[in-house]
């Protein structure tokens, strides 16, 4: 794989959705376990903007190509989330996009604060940190464009596939910066390749994890991957990751599988009841969006523009 980043300039852009027939989206169904996941994907690419601010008050921001690269990511996730939300919607699933992502950001709490000063403290101090936060993202990149591929095998909705089609190729073209970027950092340093390693191995988590809860994480991995093309996906992923410098042999994402099996064995219930009790609703945060987010509701701002 290759990655030019004047290229990718120059060719990012808004999710190309020409032609995707959303008047269908209704006349082929979804099982609960598609709009679970549906859901869950929609929410973890909103989130988009908050985990690019952890990055930009670390060592990374300094690195100019890497900036320019993180400039059109947020973009192009941004219409990643838009559109599986539209689908939603059109789909007959009525919510306030604006609103979930208000909810999703105000039941993080005190957590999203905490993650930012751990990330900020941690890529000051340890120098190779970069390397680490790009094996993540080559990871979490590969790992969505494959979930994603799943969806289209276990829903066989055609407007779906059609659109998370398209999505995989820009996160396709994600992958590929990340993972050439973390090769051309770690080719040649053991001293980042033993980090990376040690780093991957404690503290990643599967993409969405923090966000959303262990049951809910696992619920996806059980729905999408419990199966014998679903695990033959998460070792070749793994596979992928270990061909970078210092991962070999790497198990990531099959591990992660592994430990949901666990869990279900122990609670015949465990992540399924979410699917089956249809779990995609954003609970009530403790505090009101506004209090975290100075989102204000439709009569405050109203009445701000007639005091105005």
């Amino acid at each position: 794989m290759s990655f030019s980043i004047e290229r990718y300039k120059e060719e990012s852009k808004k999710l190309d959705t020409a032609g995707i027939e959303w008047a269908a989206v209704r006349e082929h169904p979804l099982s609960k376990g598609d709009l679970f996941c549906l859901h869950y994907m929609m929410d973890i690419e909103n989130h988009v903007p908050l985990y690019l601010s952890h990055l930009l008050v670390t060592r990374a921001c300094m690195d100019p190509i890497l900036t320019a690269f993180l400039a059109c990511w947020n973009y192009e996730e941004l219409w990643h989330g838009e559109n599986i939300g539209k689908l939603l919607n059109l789909y007959g699933i009525e919510f306030d996009t604006q609103d979930r992502i208000a909810n999703v950001r105000a039941n993080l709490g005190l957590q999203n604060s905490l993650s930012i000063l751990s990330t900020m403290a941690g890529s000051w101090f340890f120098k190779d940190f970069s390397a680490v936060y790009l094996s993540i993202g080559a990871i979490n990149e590969l790992s969505t464009l494959t979930g994603y591929g799943a969806l289209i095998r276990k829903s066989g909705h055609p407007v779906l596939g059609d659109l998370l089609g398209r999505i995989v190729k820009d996160e396709r073209r994600h992958f590929a910066f990340y993972f050439n970027s973390a090769k051309e950092w770690l080719t040649g340093n053991e001293k980042a390749q033993r980090v990376d390693r040690w780093m991957l191995d404690r503290v990643w988590v599967p993409v969405g994890q923090g966000v959303k809860t262990q049951e809910e994480v696992d619920a996806l991995a059980l729905y999408l991957f419990d199966d014998d093309q679903g695990e033959a996906d998460l070792i070749n992923l793994d596979e992928k990751i270990g061909r970078l410098p210092g991962l070999s042999g790497i198990k990531l994402m099959s591990k992660a599988l592994y430990a949901a099996r666990e869990r279900a064995s122990a609670n015949p219930r465990w992540g399924w009841r979410l699917i089956d009790d249809e779990e995609w609703a954003i609970a009530p945060p403790k505090k009101s969006p506004g209090e975290l987010t100075t989102r204000r509701s439709g009569i405050d701002a109203a009445a701000a523009l007639i005091e105005a």
